[in-house]
């Protein structure tokens, strides 16, 4: 009986021994853990408040200003978004040498940032934002509710980090002595269930982290040109960096509807002929991200004929459980819809789902921003050249390029052995009817002419106005030009009415034919232009070049 207590203590003994060892190593690899738990966490939200906030245009501006209602107003929007910000001060100090600095003062965090531009370029060098940061708040997202920030000079504190301390509310020399088995076992159940808590909170963090990183380094090369500019790209991180996204597709706006302008999983060719007035889409015009399912019921009833067929069939919406839908705000606009799909379940997106997606949005809003910026420019930029090579009143191209043409059409020609004729053409009894009626029917005849010109000219052929009520042909291949001639002057003679006026105008012309006449364009023009003028002082319709050597001009 005696052996057998013996055995029984000793076996108790060695268990409860065992246990406390265990015990006290737990307790020191927790320490460890959510110290770095804790300041990975602090620096995640410390970075994302910087990008969100601080990295921004509108409050950029409102320091310069010194806008005390804006300011009233974005200390408000930070305390929403961040319900651990207990206060935040604009004030005169040195920035710090990144983009923030992290402090303490007694149980608060205290964050000091640089008020940037949103190219994170410039920023303003004598004004900081200092945040107050409830310590508390962050431990209990962390599930650390057996920890408490310290004040005074407590013995039993221990560093924490920033200059905190902090103090264990449980500690192993206040257990029992005595435990039960049972009570053992629900001890170490309950650690178990808070490491998996950490442990969660923890990878929560760290892809929210990896997260800000990579858009943060995606924009940046975009913005310094290291890749090109891209809204496919720009889909398919956004696809990679959150949970469970599977597909996805952006709506750009174009004047008041949105068309898609990337896919990925889709067939972008056919859906790039759909598009959307805002009160057709399916997630609203609200500017939050949001989740949306039974997208296909809904485009059903608001979409009607081909767009709804070509949406359902190349857009698989029938297989699409899931729709996280972001939006791109510029300038307090909405300028695209980024939507990430998952074909697999209606609740495939929760909060830390929208959560990265909206810090993704914040980030991407600059980059679409540049990309609709140089957009306009190639629009711009194509519009300049046209203007620069067209003729303002008659729409025709003008002699910048008339020239370009016939370099062009002067080598082919070359290559192929064939001629061109240069036709010269002045308009007869114009400048009568202009000087006595005005401009204004003068450059509504003119508009007639040219309108008729381009009507009796072949693919290959070419016509420009060159000033005032001149005019050239470039014809390829010509053979038949006196035909051409006569064509040409049926058309220009025909009757022009103007309100209760008729007017009647001709013309004269002047051929010069490549190569025969000479191979320079500079010089057929020239020579064109002269048998124009020995046509209309001899009361001819047109006359060749290569007779005025042999005529009396």
């Amino acid at each position: 009986m005696r052996l057998r207590i013996l055995i029984t203590l000793f076996f108790v003994i060695v268990i409860t021994t065992t246990f406390f060892v265990f015990l006290n190593m737990y307790f020191e690899n927790e320490e460890q853990h959510f110290k770095s738990v804790f300041k990975d966490t602090v620096e995640t939200h410390a970075t994302e408040i910087y990008y969100s906030h601080f990295r921004n245009d509108e409050l950029y501006n409102a320091i310069l200003r010194w806008d005390d209602q804006k300011l009233n107003m974005i200390e408000e929007n930070l305390k929403k978004s961040y319900p651990f910000i207990v206060d935040v001060e604009f004030e005169t100090g040195n920035p710090p040498e990144t983009i923030y600095s992290i402090t303490s003062s007694g149980t608060l965090l205290v964050l000091e940032y640089r008020i940037s531009d949103s190219s994170g370029k410039t920023y303003i060098p004598d004004k900081i934002a200092k945040v107050l940061v409830d310590v508390s708040s962050i431990l209990k997202r962390l599930h650390l509710e057996n920890v408490r920030i310290a004040t005074g000079t407590k013995e039993i504190a221990r560093d924490l980090t920033y200059g905190l301390k902090y103090e264990r509310l449980l500690k192993i020399s206040e257990l029992p002595i005595i435990l039960s088995f049972a009570f053992i076992l629900l001890i170490a159940l309950m650690s178990i269930v808070s490491e998996i808590s950490v442990i969660k909170e923890l990878r929560k963090e760290e892809i929210l982290n990896n997260a800000l990183n990579s858009v943060i380094k995606l924009t940046q090369d975009m913005l310094i040109g290291n890749i090109e500019l891209s809204y496919q790209l720009i889909l398919e991180k956004a696809i990679e960096i959150i949970p469970r996204a599977q597909s996805g597709s952006v709506l750009m706006k174009e004047g008041d509807i949105y068309r898609f302008v990337a896919t990925a999983g889709y067939n972008f060719e056919e859906l790039s002929k759909v598009w959307f007035f805002q009160e057709e889409l399916a997630q609203g015009m609200d500017a939050k991200v949001k989740i949306t399912t039974n997208l296909q019921e809904f485009d059903a009833e608001v979409l009607k004929g081909e767009r709804f067929q070509i949406l359902n069939k190349y857009g698989r919406i029938d297989e699409i459980k899931a729709m996280l839908s972001v939006p791109i705000v510029v300038n307090n606009e909405i300028v695209a819809f980024m939507n990430i799909d998952n074909l697999e379940s209606s609740d495939a997106f929760n909060e830390f789902a929208v959560r990265i997606a909206t810090l993704f949005a914040t980030q991407i809003g600059v980059v679409f921003e540049k990309l609709k910026l140089e957009e306009e420019l190639i629009k711009q930029k194509e519009m300049l050249e046209i203007l620069s090579t067209q003729d303002a009143l008659t729409q025709l191209p003008n002699r910048r390029a008339l020239e370009m043409e016939a370099e062009r059409i002067t080598k082919l020609a070359e290559r192929e052995g064939k001629n061109i004729c240069v036709v010269y053409v002045d308009l007869f009894k114009f400048k009568a009817i202009n000087d006595s009626f005005g401009h204004r029917v003068g450059d509504y005849i003119l508009k007639v002419v040219a309108e008729r010109l381009q009507s009796v000219v072949r693919k290959s052929d070419f016509i420009a106005r060159i000033g005032g009520d001149e005019f050239v042909f470039l014809l390829y291949d010509c053979k038949e030009y006196k035909q051409f001639v006569e064509r040409t002057l049926q058309e220009i003679e025909k009757d022009i009415v103007w309100e209760s006026h008729v007017f009647n105008v001709s013309a004269n012309f002047g051929i010069a034919i490549y190569p025969h006449d000479g191979t320079d364009f500079g010089d057929l023009l020239i020579k064109a232009d002269m048998a124009m003028y020995y046509a209309k002082n001899s009361g001819k319709s047109y006359h060749l070049a290569s007779q005025l050597s042999t005529d009396s001009i």
